[in-house]
């Protein structure tokens, strides 16, 4: 059987353009900032998820990953609107799986990314990587990147 995928790449710049997205804009460093802008990278879903219980340096191969503290898991359960299960591993029949990356601060500038992946045969998988710039102690989103697949069998 022949397995193929298809990829799609979607750069967006200007994403916090909007005023719901500005009332709610992340400031600082600590927990709740990292966890809202993780969540925003994360994106929104409809249905209950299943989260690596570990925060990866790359999310896509899940190398360079440290357990999530307590505080830190609290804050994403805030952030995250969406019932979250923790694992230590993917279980499959148990919704989609998600694995977070840890924000990287640079200065006036932080990135953050997330991958994910449905179960089963043919299911799909993607990531999203956003850029963010610090102004007043408020960060917000400067540009993005995201790319999607799902596998086709033949």
């Amino acid at each position: 059987m022949l397995t193929r995928s298809v990829v799609a790449a979607v750069v967006a710049v200007g994403l916090l353009a909007t005023p719901a997205l500005a009332a709610t804009a992340p400031h600082g460093r600590g927990p709740n900032a990292q966890a809202a802008m993780i969540a925003a990278t994360a994106g929104n879903s409809t249905h209950p998820v299943q989260v690596l219980n570990q925060l990866c340096d790359n999310p896509n191969t899940q190398r360079g990953c440290v357990p999530i503290k307590a505080t830190m898991q609290r804050a994403l359960e805030r952030a995250i609107d969406v019932p979250i299960t923790w694992v230590g591993h993917e279980q499959h029949h148990a919704g989609q799986f998600w694995v977070l990356g840890t924000v990287r601060f640079n200065g006036s500038r932080a990135r953050t990314m997330v991958s994910w992946r449905d179960p089963g045969r043919f299911g799909c998988f993607g990531w999203t990587r956003l850029a963010w710039v610090r102004h007043h102690g408020a960060w917000s989103m400067s540009s993005g990147l995201s790319a999607e697949g799902c596998a086709a069998g033949g």
